[in-house]
């Protein structure tokens, strides 16, 4: 499966995808009952939270596409020297499809360089809750590592408490 990815960002004062796409997106993760899943720690409830979010200065946000269609999204935040917070969702209709797509992520995001031919990124790091084993095996089968459970590293909103999670790891020497 071809994929791309899609930046969702300002040129020449334009944004690359409308809002009401971005929102589109949040929707169909609801509707998927996803949001349980990705958004677990509760900041994230509207529409409107999620175009905020995406919107939000220290956040890099990604469609990603086929030719026709989107099938997932991916972010970055947590931004600190060369290292990032990982995000993903795919949508369920592909998630038997997903190694390929994966792999495609990851290499464009590692090997993403700026003008003068430097890495933006050495290291993207994620947490998954330790209850996630479809993700958290998905993850490890597809190039990231486990640096193992972390005790309460999670806020779940919906059970109110604090969780243990996965911490995910991707290095480019790795891929």
């Amino acid at each position: 499966m071809q994929i791309k990815l899609l930046p969702y960002t300002t040129v020449d004062g334009i944004r690359t995808v409308p809002d009401s796409e971005i929102k589109q997106l949040f929707t169909r993760t609801v509707a998927e009952e996803l949001d349980k899943v990705v958004f677990y720690e509760g900041t994230i409830k509207t529409e409107d939270d999620f175009l905020k979010a995406v919107k939000y200065k220290e956040c890099m946000f990604y469609l990603v596409k086929t030719e026709k269609e989107t099938i997932g999204y991916v972010w970055l935040n947590r931004f600190e020297n060369h290292t990032a917070r990982y995000h993903f969702c795919a949508f369920t209709d592909y998630w038997g499809d997903l190694e390929e797509v994966a792999s495609t992520i990851m290499t464009t995001l590692m090997y993403m360089e700026d003008t003068e031919g430097n890495y933006f990124f050495d290291l993207l790091t994620g947490f998954i809750p330790a209850w996630n084993k479809r993700a958290i095996q998905f993850t490890l089968k597809n190039g990231g590592y486990s640096a193992g459970i972390i005790p309460n590293a999670i806020w779940n909103s919906e059970k109110q408490k604090s969780e243990d999670a996965v911490f995910i790891y991707y290095t480019r020497g790795d891929l």
